[in-house]
Parts: C-alpha cells; structure tokens; sequence
C-alpha cells in the first residue's frame, strides 16, 4: 500500500516552524558585542581573540561565567558583565536583568544537561570565536559534545 503524498500546505508548515526571523537585527547585535569583547579583552591578556572562551556553567545550580584559554583561567566574569557580553555596554544595570538572567541560564543549562544525560554540575556552554564566526559549543566539562545555535542561548539575555 502506498503513502499518501503530503501536499504543499503541509510541507510548508513543517518547513516554517523551524524558520525565525530576527526582525530587530539582534542576534547581529549580539555578535557584535561578542566580538567587542573578545576584541577587548585580546588586548588586555595580548592573546588571539580566537585563543579565549567564555564559559558558563553551573555551581551549586547557579549560573557562573569565566573568560578562559585551552589553558588557563584568566578571569572570572562577573554576571553584569556576561550580560553586557551579550546584550551591550550597561544594559545589565540599566535594566536590572541579573536575577532573571542567572534563573533563565541556570534552567537553561540544567534543561540541556538533562536532555544530553549529562551531570549538572558538569555540563557548560563554551563561546569562541572560530574563523571570525561566533560559535556556542555544549560540553561535558572539557570535552565538546555538541554546537548550540546562538539564537537558543540569545534567548536567555533577552530582556
């Protein structure tokens, strides 16, 4: 017995559920804020932008971030400051995101070691730069597991 053919329609809606569209030019926003930071901080530490990674993770289920290399730890970043990271200079203060930042982070990070049977305490997103391009890596302590598309972790510093 043969299948029915899925019509147009369907293969549409199905197509654009997937489909965003970052109408406010956000996510480009943010990019140009990781790379500011990076650009930054390259000359604080007179390392490669492309040699340090922001990690977040989780102690006790709070969210904690830290400017490291393959190597070192050279900062512990303070969450006003990973906030600004994302959303621009000063908008951490000015909006008072950081209670609701540090929940949707913690959740969302404990919501992915869930998912990818990974212990709390160890999972942690890593944010690099690559060839220019930003990119958000899922690890199991050291070890990569999997790329997170920005968007998702864009989400949890939205105001």
């Amino acid at each position: 017995m043969l299948g029915k053919k899925k019509g147009i329609k369907e293969s549409l809606k199905n197509y654009m559920k997937n489909v965003t569209i970052d109408v406010f030019g956000y996510e480009k926003k943010v990019i140009s804020n990781v790379h500011g930071y990076f650009q930054v901080q390259s000359k604080n530490y007179r390392l490669s932008k492309e040699d340090m990674i922001v990690e977040i993770g989780l102690q006790n289920k709070l969210c904690k971030a830290r400017l490291i290399t393959d190597k070192a730890l050279l900062y512990a970043i303070p969450t006003p400051e990973l906030i600004d990271f994302f959303a621009g200079e000063g908008m951490a203060a000015a909006l008072g995101l950081q209670p609701i930042v540090e929940k949707r982070v913690s959740d969302y990070l404990q919501h992915l070691a869930i998912a990818h049977a990974i212990p709390v305490e160890k999972v942690n997103a890593k944010i690099q730069l690559q060839d220019n391009l930003v990119k958000v890596f899922l690890c199991y302590g050291e070890k990569y597991h999997s790329l997170i598309p920005l968007k998702t972790l864009i989400k949890q510093f939205k105001p």
